[in-house]
């Protein structure tokens, strides 16, 4: 199972920064990040490793979050394979919510996919030929 943190912050770049930084003076290595500035606050979102040591550091620092469960599919690196991954999900009545690159190993690509029924959604993305999940 791989967890998704989220925090939402107000203020400017350097709060921005210094979240990221709290993570780093832990020891806790990001495997991927994603910021973005919605009206007055940034938000982040990111993966680790290192779920227990992510939460205490938060909860120490008094910073609320959020945290979810995600998929991690290794599919092919071949043109389709996503929406084809993707539109299996949809088909079979999960919807997504979003859904990014976490990295290329070889001739595989591994996807993040947030869902609304993450159970259902390993069941079913297991079935999927030339998938595996994480």
């Amino acid at each position: 199972m791989t967890t998704e943190f989220e925090l939402a912050l107000s203020g400017d770049s350097k709060d921005l920064l210094d979240i990221v930084a709290l993570l780093a003076e832990q020891h806790i290595n990001l495997d991927t990040i994603a910021t973005a500035k919605i009206e007055d606050k940034y938000y982040v979102r990111f993966l680790t490793g290192c779920d227990e040591e992510c939460r205490r550091a938060f909860m120490k620092a008094d910073l609320p979050f959020k945290e979810r469960k995600v998929l991690v599919v290794d599919m092919f690196n071949r043109p389709g394979q996503w929406v084809r991954a993707a539109k299996y999900l949809v088909d079979s009545g999960v919807q997504l919510k979003t859904s990014y690159l976490l990295g290329q190993k070889g001739d595989r690509l591994r996807f993040v996919f947030v869902v609304d029924d993450y159970e259902k959604a390993k069941k079913l993305t297991g079935q999927i030929a030339d998938c595996s999940v994480d």
